[in-house]
């Protein structure tokens, strides 16, 4: 357990790092830079909710919940830095992605959010290969189909919440992200041949 306490939170940064990339610099190019965030997880063997669900064992899954608890805290932690950026590119990039989160039914991010879980295990299964374009193409991709990441929505909402906006329908949004992340990170695991 206090092996993934550090990496846990990292993770977490790294991807928040992602995420404020993503608010500043929006479209194609933003969706391209937050791909440095997984990146940076693997290279530096973060422990990341969404890179790990789809490859531990069935006895290791409970590991799931305490890092996931850590990278939420790493997200929150760079979150802070969205306080001080003074883009207004951050802004109406985080309006938008807040406004597709609470436009959606919990069905739809649900269902939605089992693709970003295929791509993100088919993006870290490549990258254990030494095959690193699924990180590079598979972070754009979900980002620009609008697929909820869990992690990286917590970053969102937590810039959210440090602009004075909380409300409970984002606890509800994430948790259905989290589900559907987690069915998706294993679907993986029935079609590749060991």
């Amino acid at each position: 357990m206090r092996a993934i306490i550090k990496p846990g939170i990292f993770a977490g940064l790294l991807i928040g790092i992602g995420g404020l990339t993503y608010l500043n610099v929006g479209g194609v190019a933003g969706a391209v830079l937050f791909a440095f965030g997984l990146l940076c997880v693997v290279m530096c063997k973060a422990q990341l909710f969404t890179g790990k669900a789809g490859f531990l064992p069935l006895k290791e899954q409970w590991l799931l919940l305490p890092m996931l608890l850590l990278n939420a805290a790493g997200c929150f932690l760079s979150a802070i830095f969205t306080i001080y950026a003074q883009n207004p590119m951050l802004q109406t990039t985080l309006d938008k992605i807040m406004t597709s989160r609470h436009d959606a039914s919990l069905v739809n991010i649900l269902i939605s959010a089992i693709g970003t879980g295929v791509i993100m295990t088919l993006a870290v299964y490549g990258a254990q290969r030494k095959n690193y374009l699924p990180l590079l193409f598979g972070v754009p991709t979900f980002i620009l189909c609008g697929l909820p990441h869990c992690v990286a929505d917590i970053f969102y909402y937590a810039a959210a919440i440090y602009g004075g906006e909380y409300h409970l329908w984002m606890l509800t949004a994430w948790i259905m992200a989290v589900v559907g992340n987690y069915i998706g990170c294993n679907i993986p695991r029935f079609f590749i041949v060991k």
